[in-house]
């Protein structure tokens, strides 16, 4: 069983039947699944919202998850049709893992399923199938700063050459970031070299795209 369907999650008001029966964290305010950064939602295979964790009760405040009459409308980019096949699949057993983006914030993410058989959401049927999902966010600046870091130690680039690498991938030309260095063009030029040597990349359009995406790092 997925772990998180054997942690906490905050139920809507209307569901005051089952509040206080999940876990609680000690000397803490919420749940086990207020605390995570990811938003986790219990919903039933019908699209019918069980609960939500405060992350995701923030996505559907943003517009990101719309819900209706109680039932999940859509999830990012995802539609009411098609998530009913994907709550069918996971409730049927079959996890599965999906991209999501969210129109209004222009950010993406991954969206995980996964059947959840709660007893305290069917009180009346403990078999029944309920779904638990998961919405990961990306957060893109952490991300790139983790690969940036990942090269540096697995290439052993100097500090300097890394700093160089992090602002070209946030978008500066060579001229930009040698004047905010204070360095010569020509000077830059030459930490450019030495990164495409030290990292194996076949020229800076790819090494930035290595930084900047999933691509599996040089050896």
């Amino acid at each position: 069983m997925n772990a998180f369907a054997e942690a906490a999650v905050r139920l809507p008001a209307a569901d005051a039947r089952l509040q206080g029966a999940w876990p609680r964290v000690p000397q803490a305010s919420g749940s086990i699944v207020d605390l995570l950064p990811q938003a986790i939602l219990l919903a039933e295979p019908d699209r019918a919202l069980l609960a939500a964790n405060p992350v995701a009760h923030r996505l559907i405040d943003d517009g990101g998850i719309r819900v209706s009459e109680g039932r999940l409308a859509a999830l990012g980019q995802i539609a009411a049709l098609q998530l009913d096949r994907l709550l069918a699949q996971a409730a049927a057993g079959n996890p599965l893992d999906c991209a999501v983006w969210f129109e209004r914030s222009l950010s993406t993410g991954q969206l995980h399923l996964s059947a959840s058989r709660h007893p305290l959401a069917h009180p009346e049927s403990p078999a029944a199938a309920t779904v638990l999902l998961v919405v990961q966010v990306d957060q893109p600046a952490m991300t790139q700063l983790a690969r940036i870091d990942a090269l540096s130690r697995q290439c052993h680039l100097s500090p300097t050459e890394r700093h160089v690498l992090m602002l070209l991938a946030d978008g500066m030309t060579v001229e930009l970031a040698a004047r905010h260095l204070g360095l010569q063009v020509s000077t830059l030029r030459s930490h450019v070299r030495n990164l495409l040597g030290k990292t194996q990349a076949p020229s800076l359009m790819q090494l930035l795209r290595w930084t900047g995406s999933a691509a599996a790092l040089p050896h």
